[in-house]
C-alpha cells in the first residue's frame, strides 16, 4: 500500500536510487531490521533479527526469527534462516502503474489510500527528514520520499514499533547484496500466485501481448452512491476493508473472522453479461432481476443484480458457499 500510494515513477518503488536503513524494533517484538535498495526499490534486501512476546490467557511465549526477504528483477525470495527454509516466486502487480503518468499514480495512491480508510494527516521529521505522517488500518506511518523511517502499530493488545536509526540516502549499495542464499530449500509460489491474483491481473491487460489495458465501459451508477452504500453496510459480524473507484469500474471488500470474506463490484452491463459465465439461476427479487450461482473460474458463490436505470450489474461475491437465500439477505442488506 504505501509503496504503491507514494511512487512517483515508472516502476519506482522509492524515489531515492539507493540506500540504507536501519531499524530499532520496539513493543511487543523487539530487534532490528536493516534494508538495502537499489534501482529506486526494484532491488532490494531486508533482514530482521527480533524477538516476539505475547502473553494469552496467563500463558508467555516467546519466539526468535532471523528472516530475509530479496526482490531482484521481478521476482522474490524470502527465508527464514533459522530453519533454512523459505519461498520464491514472481512479485505480483508489478507492473500495473507502467503506462501511468505521474498525475495518475498519484490519484491511484489517493484512491488506494482512502480506500482503506487512511489519510495524511500531517508532516514530522525524522532523523532530520521531513515526513508525510499517514494513518491506516489502525497504523500510523512516517514516510519520506516512498521509504518509512517510522511506524507505529497496536491491534489487539499487540504493539509494533519501528524506528529509524541511520539513514543512508543514495549510497552504493553492492550487486551481491540481492544474490538469494543457495543453502535455502525455497518453495515455488508462482502457481499459488497465479491461483490467487490470476483473475486480478487479467483485468489490467489484454489477452493479445499483456501490455494493453483492456478498454472497459465506466459504470454509470455514481459512485458516492456506491460508497455509501458499501460505508452504511451492516450486516452478519462483516466488517469493511476497502471501497475504491478503479477506471470506472468500483468495488469494496468485507471480511468476517480470518476466513470469511464479500466482494461486491458495480460494473457497465457493456462490459458483458455474467449470466454467460455459468450456469446461473435466473430470478426476479424486490423488483430487481437477480442472477445466483457460480461463474466460472470463481471460487465462491456469486448473485448478481441488474440495475437497468444506471445500465449497470451489481455483483456479490462469497468466498464460502452461501445458498440464495443467505445471498439475498446481503443483498437486502445493502439496497442497492
Amino acid at each position: 500500500m504505501t509503496h504503491v500510494a507514494t511512487a512517483q515513477q515508472k516502476s519506482q518503488i522509492y524515489a531515492i536510487k539507493s540506500g540504507h536503513v536501519e531499524y530499532q524494533l520496539s513493543g511487543n517484538t523487539t530487534g532490528t531490521k536493516s534494508v538495502w535498495w537499489d534501482n529506486y526499490g526494484n532491488s532490494s534486501f531486508t533482514e530482521t533479527k527480533s524477538v516476539s512476546v505475547t502473553k494469552m490467557f496467563g500463558i508467555k511465549s516467546e519466539t526468535k526469527t532471523h528472516d530475509i526477504s530479496i526482490i531482484k528483477g521481478g521476482q522474490f525470495w524470502s527465508a527464514n534462516l533459522i530453519e533454512n527454509k523459505g519461498q520464491k516466486g514472481t512479485v505480483p502487480f508489478q507492473n500495473i502503474t507502467d503506462n501511468m503518468t505521474d498525475a495518475e499514480k498519484k490519484k491511484m495512491g489517493k484512491d488506494l489510500l482512502e480506500a482503506f480508510g487512511g489519510e495524511i494527516v500531517g508532516k514530522e521529521k525524522v532523523l532530520g527528514n521531513e515526513c508525510e505522517v499517514v494513518k491506516l488500518m489502525g497504523a500510523k506511518c512516517w514516510i519520506y520520499e516512498g521509504v518509512t523511517l517510522k511506524s507505529e502499530a497496536k491491534i489487539l493488545g499487540i504493539e509494533a514499533i519501528e524506528t529509524a536509526t541511520r539513514f543512508d540516502k543514495n549510497s552504493s549499495v553492492s550487486a551481491s547484496k540481492f544474490t538469494p542464499p543457495t543453502n535455502i530449500k525455497y518453495e515455488d509460489q508462482d502457481q499459488y500466485q497465479q491461483e490467487i491474483f490470476g483473475g486480478m491481473s487479467e483485468g489490467f491487460s489484454d489477452d493479445s501481448d499483456g501490455d494493453e489495458a483492456i478498454d472497459l465501459v465506466p459504470v454509470k451508477y455514481p459512485y458516492e452512491k456506491f460508497q455509501k452504500i458499501a460505508n452504511g453496510f451492516s450486516f452478519n459480524n462483516y466488517h469493511k476493508m476497502m471501497v475504491m473507484n478503479m477506471e470506472g469500474t468500483y468495488s469494496a471488500m468485507f471480511m468476517k473472522g480470518m476466513n470469511g470474506s464479500l466482494g461486491v463490484a458495480a460494473t457497465s452491463r457493456k462490459n458483458g453479461n455474467p449470466g454467460q459465465e455459468g450456469n446461473l439461476d435466473v430470478f426476479t427479487h424486490s423488483g430487481k432481476k437477480c442472477m445466483y450461482g457460480k461463474m466460472e473460474g470463481d471460487e465462491g458463490i456469486s448473485l448478481i443484480i441488474e440495475i437497468p436505470d444506471y445500465d449497470t450489474y451489481i455483483i456479490l461475491v462469497s468466498s464460502s458457499v452461501q445458498t440464495k437465500s443467505e445471498m439475498l439477505q446481503l443483498m437486502d442488506a445493502f439496497n442497492f
